[in-house]
């Protein structure tokens, strides 16, 4: 089993495509195609489906594709491990961050290591904050900052702060001159709530403080973009419950906060058992030395 098999194998499982991958890894599909061919004869199990419509994993290629990306990962580190002997860092820094991460001002921190490392290439994932803890896991991400819990058997947390999660309401809103209002207020009963994706820590941890409240939210619309959410509100199509780094730059939205305190807890989180990349160990020297905030 070879590396350039591997690589072959993960570019065609995240593209399922084998025209896409070809020229992702910059060969003709032949080669790919031959290349994938000789790595599940050397395995005694197909790795995909194929058909003229899509290509999917199969069980045995589920089960390779976490492995083959550690071992191509344990690679660069590998490359990158050398590199650091010269004193340089290369390769890629792959970071993942949910939408608003309010406490680190996550473009400040990563130009600051950009500036100090240009050989290293940034790659920026959003997602929700399970999704991005998965990909950490199955080494897809260097590092995530993300809320909400994490599995600790699996990853480190590096405890960042929190912030409180405020109501956001359109700015002629009677709500909007409240000095704080709470969960339990029967007004709330009466309003129609925008909602953030329904697979996001943020979106269960509201969830759960409603819940506790005896709220129960009627939602208007539900959207994957917090940017999006934002605006709804500023249209009027409801309120929502949002971190304070999302409404403060739209004027007419008025953010409310919350009494007593929703409070959401902030973090960075690396997989427990691989030892960090250079490009890692880098910017993590950085959130220790005092990251960037708002």
């Amino acid at each position: 089993m070879e590396l350039r098999q591997l690589a072959h194998f993960v570019a065609v499982a995240e593209e399922r495509h084998f025209t896409r991958a070809a020229a992702r890894v910059h060969v003709v599909q032949s080669s790919l195609s031959s290349s994938i061919g000789a790595l599940e004869r050397e395995l005694g199990e197909a790795l995909f489906v194929r058909d003229n419509r899509r290509v999917a994993l199969t069980q045995a290629g589920r089960a390779l594709l976490p492995a083959a990306r550690r071992a191509l990962a344990a690679a660069e580190d590998g490359r990158d491990a050398v590199a650091g002997v010269r004193g340089v860092l290369r390769g890629e820094l792959l970071v993942g961050a949910i939408q608003t991460f309010g406490v680190v001002d996550l473009a400040a921190l990563l130009g600051r290591f950009r500036r100090a490392h240009p050989g290293v290439t940034i790659r920026l994932r959003h997602a929700a904050a399970p999704a991005l803890a998965r990909a950490v896991v199955d080494a897809e991400l260097d590092v995530a900052f993300v809320d909400g819990p994490i599995d600790r058997s699996s990853l480190t947390r590096i405890d960042l702060g929190n912030d409180d999660l405020v109501l956001a309401v359109p700015g002629d809103d009677p709500l909007a001159g409240r000095a704080t209002v709470r969960l339990d207020d029967p007004a709330l009963r009466e309003r129609v709530f925008v909602e953030y994706r329904e697979d996001s820590a943020l979106r269960a941890q509201i969830d759960a403080a409603c819940a506790a409240a005896g709220l129960a939210r009627r939602i208007g619309a539900e959207v994957q973009n917090m940017q999006y959410l934002v605006e709804f509100v500023e249209q009027g199509l409801g309120v929502a419950v949002l971190p304070p780094a999302a409404v403060r730059a739209v004027p007419r939205v008025r953010a409310v906060p919350i009494a007593p305190p929703l409070r959401r807890d902030l973090c960075a989180v690396v997989a427990v058992g691989r030892p960090p990349s250079g490009a890692t160990a880098a910017l993590l020297e950085l959130l220790a030395a005092g990251p960037p905030t708002r």
